[in-house]
């Protein structure tokens, strides 16, 4: 590295402390990644004394330290197609109005691929002492880079599927601008991508599904790098629904955004193994209160990291039904008519989420309720229809109507180093065998109940 870049990429970040009453030994790193172009680089990897964050689509991040650490920092700085950079800093002393800049690395055909994640220690150190090996973790689409096929505004995106799809598999890549399609029917190993979720907008013109399953079973099948727009008539973003002995297979959403879909904008059912990176699904549900940002049933091996589900429009920003081996990390949820998320229902299990955040939800943050699914509205008291075996580690439950309120919750729950500061309620819990570390705060504080009878009467116990 010569003395000039070397001097650039030294100065070239931005540096701020924030503390915050909850957390009173946080620190938070904020700062912009670009290429040697000057060109803001999304999905950037940084990580310092085993905590991480992403770059959004504009370079920044912020990279939230919770744990004890020196004055002096090594960041680590990663993205698939540059040379990774590690440097150190003093965060006692801070710069400002700086950048960092990646360097290629001359690989070409990393605007296709797909980086996996990697999960904070704690994550693991965590699961392996409450769950022991318990927790099963989502596997990786593969991935067809021998066939791609590049497409320009106005070119007929099925078409491409179609032919990535019949060649045995590969990339359809659309490069910058505004593309249009009706309906559209994804098939199996194809990874759709384009020039970056800024610059490369796939928008919907139908008046169905924006997609739709071409196959009873899909497997291996990537979106990356652009952004979804639904349209006047869109119905969901991706409509998926598979056969429960025979599941869809390995889906990856990175560096994308889904937005203004009226029902869901991830509707899927069935299936085995979803990744979901440095991603936003925002502002779809328009339809009514059933329709979400994201909603699951009946799906296994989940990964979230550096999501953002805020702003349903009428529904929940994630709705998780019969999920189990459900992990998020760095998510965040906020500001929605009703409740945040909902787990519930048969199947659901080791639910873990790691520095999740969820504020401004009118009703309740975490609504856990334990009624049949196909039967919602008979109240049933049965640990069987609600998520068994979750943790909330360093988890913000802030601003909401509720905070969380669970039903039966039971198996190894733990909730560890998390704050709640509410205007009714942090926790709420009806014989639930959750356990409460020393380190948690409640602001407003948390009921136990015994009976029904005890739930408050604002608060219904259905729907």
């Amino acid at each position: 590295m010569s003395k000039l870049i070397k001097f650039t990429f030294l100065l070239s970040i931005v540096f701020s402390i924030k503390t915050f009453a909850q957390f009173s030994s946080q620190t938070t790193v904020v700062g912009w990644v670009t290429d040697v172009q000057n060109n803001s680089l999304d999905g950037v990897s940084i990580h310092a004394n085993g905590e991480g964050t992403k770059t959004k689509s504009d370079g920044k991040f912020e990279l939230i330290l919770h744990k004890t650490h020196s004055k002096k920092l090594e960041l680590r700085i990663s993205k698939l197609g540059f040379k990774e950079q590690k440097i150190k800093v003093n965060t006692s002393k801070l710069a400002k109005d700086l950048k960092i800049q990646l360097i290629s690395d001359g690989n070409k055909l990393a605007k296709y691929q797909i980086e996996k994640v990697t999960i904070e220690p704690e994550v693991l150190s965590v699961m392996k002492e409450k769950w022991g090996d318990s927790f099963i973790h989502a596997q990786y689409p593969k991935q067809f880079l021998n066939n791609i096929i590049t497409l320009t505004p106005g070119e007929n995106v099925q078409t491409a599927i179609d032919k990535a799809h019949q060649s045995g598999g590969g990339i359809v890549y659309l490069t910058e601008g505004i593309h249009t399609t009706d309906n559209l029917k994804i098939k199996s190993k194809v990874t759709l991508c384009g020039a970056g979720r800024s610059k490369t907008i796939l928008k919907h013109t139908g008046k169905g599904q924006f997609m739709d399953q071409a196959e009873q079973k899909l497997t291996d099948i990537v979106f990356k790098d652009i952004t979804l727009q639904g349209g006047e008539h869109t119905k969901s973003g991706l409509n998926l629904r598979g056969q429960n002995d025979d599941r869809h297979e390995r889906f990856m959403w990175q560096n994308v955004n889904i937005t203004g879909v009226n029902s869901h904008g991830i509707g899927i059912s069935r299936v085995n193994h979803i990744v979901m990176d440095n991603s936003h699904f925002q502002h779809n549900g328009l339809k009514g209160s059933l329709h979400h940002n994201v909603y699951f049933l009946f799906v296994s091996y989940v990964l979230q990291s550096d999501c953002d589900m805020s702003n349903p429009a009428e529904g929940k920003s994630n709705k998780y039904t019969s999920t189990s081996h459900l992990l998020t990390q760095r998510c965040v949820m906020k500001n929605g008519k009703g409740n945040g998320i909902q787990a519930d229902n048969d199947q659901g299990g080791y639910l873990f989420f790691h520095k999740h955040h969820l504020s401004g939800f009118a009703r309740v943050a975490m609504w856990f309720p334990c009624e049949e699914y196909y039967n919602k509205f008979q109240y049933t008291e049965d640990p069987k229809w609600v998520p068994q075996n979750v943790i909330l580690n360093r988890c913000e439950v802030i601003n909401n109507g509720y905070g969380a309120m669970w039903r039966i919750v039971g198996g190894v729950s733990n909730v560890i180093n998390s704050y709640f500061d509410n205007k009714k309620i942090d926790m709420g819990l009806l014989k639930c065998k959750v356990k409460m570390d020393k380190k948690s705060e409640f602001k407003k504080g948390n009921e136990l109940y015994e009976d029904v009878k005890e739930w408050p009467k604002d608060l219904k116990i259905l729907g």
